[in-house]
């Protein structure tokens, strides 16, 4: 272990490549990681808004599945006050037209 001490402080320059190395497999494996990750949301998101559109049309009242898939994709909490909210916007929007 003594040697491989020696030869990082006599020069620098290997012990900076080594490190480098070692951080480019790392990043190239955290990217990898990543990539599966994001299909994975994919995914999900896709059988979220399914799920969601499913529920929405099992529901009574007429819940529109459109208003509950629009406020999943926005990142908001797809609740009966903000369905009701958008399909009122979206019945004024149609009216004044």
């Amino acid at each position: 272990m003594q040697p491989l001490i020696d030869a990082l402080r006599e020069q620098p320059a290997l012990g900076v490549g080594i490190l480098a190395i070692l951080l480019a497999l790392l990043c190239i494996a955290l990217l990898g990681r990543l990539k599966r990750l994001e299909n994975r949301l994919r995914v999900a998101q896709r059988a979220a808004e399914d799920a969601a559109r499913d529920a929405a049309l099992a529901a009574p009242g007429g819940i529109d599945p459109d208003v509950v898939a629009e406020l999943l994709r926005c990142g908001e909490r797809p609740t009966l006050e903000a369905v009701r909210e958008i399909m009122r916007r979206r019945a004024a929007a149609s009216i004044l037209r």
